[in-house]
Order: C-alpha cells, then sequence, then structure tokens
C-alpha cells in the first residue's frame, strides 16, 4: 500500500467535511428566491461563508450513556486543541447555552438516547427515527455497526448557521467510527452512512432559491444495490462492485491471482514458514476508481487492507490492478509481520508481482541503470527517502535490490536477512560471504545483466493542430474531480465544443520558494493523483482526445504562490533544487511513458530557475528523453521569461501561458484587443523563427469579469459578471493566432471537471456555461492543418 498519502490533521472530522464540500466546491444555484429572510433556507456556500466569517464552532458530545461519555469528551477536547484557524468549543450536551445554538454553527456527535441536544432536533434532521432506530428516506435502515454522518446541513433551531450530525444506533459504533476516522480525510458527499470502516451510503441534497433541502435520490447512491458476492477459491472470496459485472472475466482473474497466491504460498512453505491457516482473502473488485476511493478512502489502483485481510483493486475493460501485488504484499505482511525495511517489503512484494508498470518492474530497474539514474543502496534503504520518493521509480529498483539478494543467499537465508533487517539503512549484523560494502556492487552487476533491452532512445513526432482545453481538477472531493462520473460528463460537452486536446496538472509542492527540499507529491486521495491522471486520460481517449500531461509547482499553504517566486539563494541551494525537481518531474515522465500520455510538460512558468540555469534545464531534458518518448515542451510566463529562454531547441514545441495585457482602456472594440495584441506578435515570431519549432499556448484565458483585457492574469473574486468581455477577448485571441503558419495549437484557460461550475453568474476563467463557449465551437468546428510538421529528437 503507498504509504504516502496526503492527510489533513487538526479539524474534527464533521468540520473537515464542511469545509472540504463547501469550500473546495462553487455553485450558482440561479434560482429566485421565493420564500420571505425569516423562512428561507440557505445553501451551502451560505453556510460556510458564515463558518469563514466566525471562524469558532461548538462540538457538542452526547453525556448520556455512561460508558462512552468520557471517550466522546477526550475526543471532542482533543479536536479543540489540535484545530487550528477554526476555534472549537468542546461541550458535553448537558452545558449548551441558548446563546450558542443562536450564535454558532454546531456539530453534535452521539445517539439520541446520548446526546440530549439532538434528540430535541432530531425530528427535523434528514433521517427517521422510529423505536430508537435511524433510517434515511427511501434508502437505508442503519444497523447497529452502521455510523450515520450529515456533513453540513441549515440548523432547524438557527436556519442561518450549519449543523453537522454524527449519529447512529450504538454509541460503541460511533466511538469506533470517530477512531477510526480521526484526522483523515474521507472526501466526498453531503451524508454518508458508514459500514465497518467503508461508505456504503454516499448522499446528496437538492438545495436552492431559499427552499427547504431535500434529498436528491437520483444522485445518492446506495453501494449496497451495486455489491456482488461472487465466486470463492482455495485462498480468495471475491466481491464485486459495480453495475457491469462479467462473470466470465471475474472467473478469469480468480483463476490467475489463485495461481499466483499457491506460488508464493509455495515458496514460503518450501522455506519452512506455515501457511496452513491462512484465512480466504477477500478481494473487492470495483468497477470504478470513483467508487473505490468514496468507499474506501484509496484510489490506488490496488491496495491492501491487513487487519481485516482484504485487497482493493479496480477491475473494468481499460485499467485494473490485478498485477498481484497489493495481494503480495498482504500475503508478506501476514506472514513475515512488518517490521522490514519498507523497501525489501515492497521488493520482495514487486518479485512476485507481474507486468508492473505495464512491462514489468524489471525492465523499469534495467532502464534506470542503463540511463545511469540509479539511487544510491543508502538512500533505497533509508525509510524516509524511499516514503518521499516516487513510488514508480523505487519499488523497480527495490524489486531488482530483493532478487538480487535471493540470487545470492537463496530463499532460506534471504527470509533469515528480512527478518532481521533494520527500518532504516544497512544492517549492523554480519551478511556473511558478502560485506555490507559489496552489496551495492553486487546489485548493480545483477542489474546490469538483468535480461531486458529497455528503449533509451527514440524520436518524438509532433503531432497535429491542437484544439486544446487546460482540464482543471476543480472538484477535491473525488465525485466531482478527474476520475468521477462527473468528469467525464465534462469531457463529453467539452468535446462536442470541437476540443480535440486537454492538458492535466498534477500539482507538486514546496514549503517556501526560497528553500530546497524534496517536493511533495499530489498523492490524497481526493488531489490531482496518478490514478485520476490515469483515468482522465483513459475518458478523453475514449471521446477520442489527445492528453497533455502539464506537472505545475506550488507552495503548500492557504495561498498556493506562484512557481515564479521559486528562487534559491545560493549556488549550493539550487544545486539541491534541481536535484529535487528532477526527482519530481521524473515520475511524471514515468507515468507518461508508462500509459503513454501523447506530451510532456516538464515545466510550467519557473521564470527565476530558467533566467541563469539554462544549461541545468538541459540537463533534465535529456535525463527526461531517456525515459519519455513523446513530444516534450516548457511553458513560459509571458513576461520576461519567454525571450530569455534558450533551451527551446533542445525541445519538440515552444510553449507560452499568454496573459498579455491587450488594452489599457475602459472601452474596445475586438479590432482594438487584436492592435494590442499585434504588439506582442512579433516579440512571439521572433522567438519562434530564431528556434524554428512550433508555439502552443499551453495557457491563454480571460475571466467573465468586467473588462478583463487589462489585467489577464487576474481572479477578481468579488467583481460582477461581464460575459461579453470575455467574449471579446476569445474572439480577439482567435483571430490573431489562427493562422499564423509557426502556430499549432491553444490550450484555454479553463475547463471544470464538473459541470455545475460556471453559468451566467460566474465570473471565472471557465467559460462553461457562458457565451464564449459559442465562440470557442465556431472556431474549434474549423478544420486547422499547420503549415509545419516536421520529425525532431
Amino acid at each position: 500500500m503507498r504509504k504516502n498519502k496526503n492527510k489533513l490533521f487538526g479539524i474534527t472530522l464533521s468540520i473537515l467535511i464542511i469545509l472540504s464540500v463547501l469550500f473546495l466546491q462553487s455553485f450558482d444555484s440561479g434560482d429566485s428566491n421565493t420564500t420571505t429572510d425569516d423562512d428561507r433556507w440557505p445553501t451551502r456556500r451560505e453556510l460556510f461563508r458564515k463558518i469563514r466569517e466566525i471562524r469558532k464552532i461548538v462540538l457538542v458530545y452526547g453525556t448520556g450513556n455512561p460508558e462512552t461519555a468520557s471517550v466522546y469528551r477526550d475526543y471532542a477536547e482533543g479536536r479543540a486543541r489540535k484545530s487550528s484557524w477554526l476555534e472549537i468549543v468542546a461541550k458535553p450536551d448537558t452545558a449548551v447555552s441558548k446563546n450558542d445554538i443562536e450564535s454558532l454553527p454546531i456539530s453534535l456527535i452521539g445517539t439520541p438516547d446520548s446526546n440530549s441536544l439532538l434528540r430535541r432536533v432530531q425530528g427535523t434532521l434528514p433521517i427517521n427515527i422510529e423505536h430508537g432506530r435511524i433510517s434515511v428516506e427511501n434508502i437505508i435502515s442503519l444497523r447497529d455497526e452502521d455510523v450515520y454522518h450529515l456533513s453540513s446541513y441549515p440548523n432547524p433551531l438557527n436556519p442561518s448557521l450549519s449543523i453537522s450530525v454524527t449519529t447512529g444506533n450504538s454509541d460503541k459504533s460511533i466511538v469506533e467510527f470517530l477512531s477510526e476516522y480521526e484526522g483523515s480525510y474521507f472526501p466526498g458527499g453531503e451524508f454518508g452512512v458508514y459500514r465497518n470502516g467503508e461508505r456504503i451510503v454516499l448522499g446528496f441534497f437538492n438545495q436552492g432559491g431559499g427552499r427547504p433541502w431535500t434529498i436528491n435520490q437520483e444522485s445518492t447512491r446506495n453501494y449496497l444495490e451495486t455489491l456482488h458476492h461472487l465466486t470463492q477459491t482455495r485462498h480468495y472470496r471475491l466481491i464485486y462492485h459495480g453495475k457491469n459485472l462479467s462473470a466470465e472475466k471475474i472467473r478469469d482473474l480468480a483463476q490467475q491471482q489463485e495461481t499466483r497466491a499457491a506460488r508464493l504460498l509455495s515458496v514460503f512453505a518450501d522455506a519452512g514458514i506455515d501457511t496452513s491457516n491462512l484465512p480466504k482473502i477477500e478481494c473487492h473488485l470495483y468497477e470504478t476508481l470513483e467508487d473505490k476511493g468514496l468507499i474506501t478512502r484509496n484510489t490506488d489502483l490496488s491496495h491492501f487492507d491487513a487487519d481485516k485481510f482484504q485487497v482493493h483493486a479496480i477491475f473494468n475493460d481499460e485499467l485494473t490492478g490485478d498485477t498481484f501485488f497489493a495481494d503480495a504484499q498482504l500475503l508478506i505482511t501476514k506472514l513475515l509481520g512488518t517490521w522490514a525495511s519498507p523497501a525489501l517489503r515492497d521488493g520482495l512484494a514487486m518479485s512476485f508481482s507481474e507486468g508492473w508498470g505495464k512491462r514489468g518492474y524489471e525492465y523499469w530497474a534495467k532502464l534506470f541503470f542503463e540511463t545511469d539514474d540509479i539511487s544510491p543502496l543508502n538512500e533505497l534503504l533509508d525509510s524516509n527517502v524511499y516514503r518521499r520518493e516516487s513510488y514508480l521509480f523505487m519499488r523497480p529498483l527495490a524489486g531488482s535490490f530483493v532478487d538480487f539478494l535471493i540470487r545470492e543467499y537463496g530463499w532460506l537465508k534471504f527470509l533469515e536477512l528480512y527478518k532481521k533487517w533494520p527500518e532504516s539503512g544497512l544492517p549492523k549484523f554480519s551478511l556473511g560471504k558478502i560485506n555490507p560494502e559489496q552489496l551495492e556492487k553486487g546489485w548493480l552487476a545483477h542489474l546490469e545483466n538483468l535480461k531486458v533491452n529497455p528503449e533509451t532512445n527514440g524520436q518524438s513526432e509532433l503531432v497535429g493542430f491542437q484544439k486544446g482545453f487546460c482540464y482543471a481538477h476543480e472538484g477535491y472531493q473525488i465525485y466531482n474531480g478527474y476520475l468521477s462520473r462527473k468528469s467525464f460528463e465534462s469531457l463529453k460537452k467539452l468535446r462536442s465544443l470541437g476540443t480535440e486536446w486537454i492538458s492535466l496538472s498534477p500539482f507538486g509542492y514546496l514549503r517556501r520558494p526560497n528553500q530546497s527540499e524534496p517536493f511533495r507529491f499530489s498523492f490524497g486521495p481526493g488531489s490531482e493523483n496518478d490514478e485520476s491522471l490515469i483515468t482522465a486520460t483513459m475518458y478523453a481517449r475514449e471521446l477520442g482526445m489527445g492528453v497533455m500531461l502539464k506537472p505545475h509547482v506550488l507552495m503548500w499553504g492557504p495561498h498556493w504562490g506562484w512557481p515564479g517566486d521559486v528562487n534559491m539563494e545560493s549556488e549550493a541551494g539550487w544545486q539541491k533544487f534541481f536535484k529535487y525537481y528532477y526527482k519530481w518531474i521524473r515520475h511524471y515522465a514515468l507515468l507518461a511513458e508508462m500509459y503513454d500520455l501523447d506530451i510532456l510538460c516538464i515545466g510550467v512558468e519557473l521564470m527565476q530557475t530558467t533566467r541563469d540555469h539554462q544549461d541545468e534545464w538541459r540537463d533534465i531534458i535529456a535525463k527526461i528523453r531517456q525515459i519519455y518518448h513523446g513530444p516534450l515542451v516548457y511553458a513560459a510566463n509571458w513576461w520576461q521569461e519567454f525571450e530569455q529562454i534558450t533551451f527551446w531547441e533542445e525541445l519538440d514545441y515552444i510553449g507560452l501561458n499568454l496573459y498579455y495585457p491587450l488594452s489599457k482602456k475602459d472601452t474596445v472594440t475586438v479590432d482594438d484587443l487584436k492592435k494590442g495584441m499585434s504588439q506582442g506578435i512579433p516579440i512571439i515570431e521572433k522567438v519562434v523563427r530564431k528556434y524554428d519549432k512550433p508555439l502552443l499556448l499551453t495557457e491563454v484565458g480571460f475571466t467573465s469579469t468586467e473588462k478583463p483585457w487589462k489585467t489577464p492574469h487576474e481572479r477578481r473574486r468579488d467583481a460582477s459578471a461581464y460575459l461579453e468581455h470575455q467574449v471579446m477577448c476569445y474572439q480577439a485571441i482567435f483571430e490573431s493566432f489562427w493562422d499564423q503558419d509557426w502556430f499549432h495549437g491553444f490550450y484555454w484557460w479553463k475547463w471544470p471537471t464538473y459541470l455545475e461550475d460556471g453559468g451566467k453568474h460566474h465570473t471565472g476563467f471557465t467559460p462553461n456555461g457562458k457565451p464564449a463557449e459559442k465562440v470557442v465551437t465556431e472556431w474549434y468546428s474549423e478544420k486547422k492543418v499547420p503549415q509545419k510538421s516536421t520529425t525532431s529528437y
């Protein structure tokens, strides 16, 4: 199981889901207010706005059950101590005042029997309680082990403020739920039901127009309705989550995994390890990664749960998590324990996997060796380094190292070493015939002798004209991000406009722009993680669209920063920066190569890094070309950076993020805006002609606000909507670039992963639901064949 998943800490689960649902989504209801202010029900956004204004919430825990009252108290007080920007006041239900209810958002924990305030409002919440049992309208009746969580709802005692509820039929089950999810990010939905650590209901409300909220039966999902208990083998019990079930494919998978498990267990049994009393592996197969993530909180292609002896994997016609890696991890953990080095644990599991990374782990390990891109053994065996580095890079090397140890020592001795090996670093004990100093030399010799021939050179052919959009992961709740059903619907609309290309942007994070340190990856379940990029690529291909992978650097924190501010303070700092940057971008080069993405953008607007470090960028480009064999581009900032770069000659495309001011006037025509752009065209063309490379506008866009042509890069959130001003800017850019013979395409900033983001009241960059859509359709319906089409590198 991938260990370095991002987690959010310091806010109680109830508050966390309120924030994630309300803050990370933007909805325009567009409904008129048909109720009086006294009766009016707020929207989720309005509830969240209140929380941001007040920055305080009362967490009310139940005291009616003596067995759990102290546990609830400790939980609530612990959340209060750890909270950061939001003040959490923990109070027992017996001490809540009228002023608390009337002036503050409230979060309730406990059953109706144990929490008197919950008992007071239970009749006005979207649940039914009869004879002490909770049910949700036409969806589910809760069992004793189930927990119901309402993430945000208008407080019946003061509808202008939010109430959240974590309840169930049993205080014991609620305590177990809070213990399991404390500090963990479990995104998605406006209410949910959880059983045995997994979500079984994902719920949504109809809300807007000031009317009372009702359950949206169409959008709400009951995962029990798509749960199928299937075949059993000697070592497996298979369970399928989905609608499109192929019994034949499931049987084939069961036999395949059974054969692999039998092989692993036979090897261990021959080494004297007792394998006779293992339970059956409960193998959960998911039709979509979206459902896998929403049910388990993990969107990896596959992962294991040692406590429940389960494997969870994606399984559909296009994508499967059936390499046996997670299965092997589970069996190894059960048979050998968890004390070994993470590199050895993963390496041993890798040695039993097949087809990892599509070509097998040996292929990738040999590729790294032949391109002189090997992690030193002291780094591979350093648990901290291993966990923070790219798993696409580290796991193949770990597998090859374990293979080397088994070859040198044999299985019996290897297993003895495995159990004694420290979690981090080289062992202090004797390794017998090989000294610790000889390990690296022997391992490298093993890599050199691997009987695989990786491709380290190749040609990257230019593709056709790119009618593109920057496809933005606007939803961080899994159900509205890159890998969601909503995402596919959004892409279908985008394709209907004539769009033929999208760019996908995962993020890497630095704490500060002047501090050289390893980059943090986007690996969280709701983020732009690898599996979301893979799924979005699959969606795009199904619709006949090409994909550019465009990783982007941000600062970790509330304001994200700008990559143009990254600037080290010493030469030593710069050397470290480029070392860490390469390790980060290498991960995405590997992902792009493994999944055949069409174009890779190696950097975005890192203006200070390109100014005096052109050779370092050339080195990075040369290394990346040995891994990824498609076209490369760099996305330069329009201000200063674009003209100063000299490594364009090493790339296939020149990339420009175009936000040139088009006019200083308050009132303009399209011709005025074209005239403004005409002042920048010669500058752009000069660079393009000098390096004889085609140009892509890797970003270009305008908000639907008043006079966006003055400062196109600005997102003015408090401004009013001026839809026609966005239209004029789109038209001017299309007319300015379309017929340039050196121009190969647009990537408009931006298009969202869910279609609720947009509309006539929306003031952001997207043209979704706005008149600018029509401009895009008119131009993208035209045929455009670039006049220059060559092969480079």
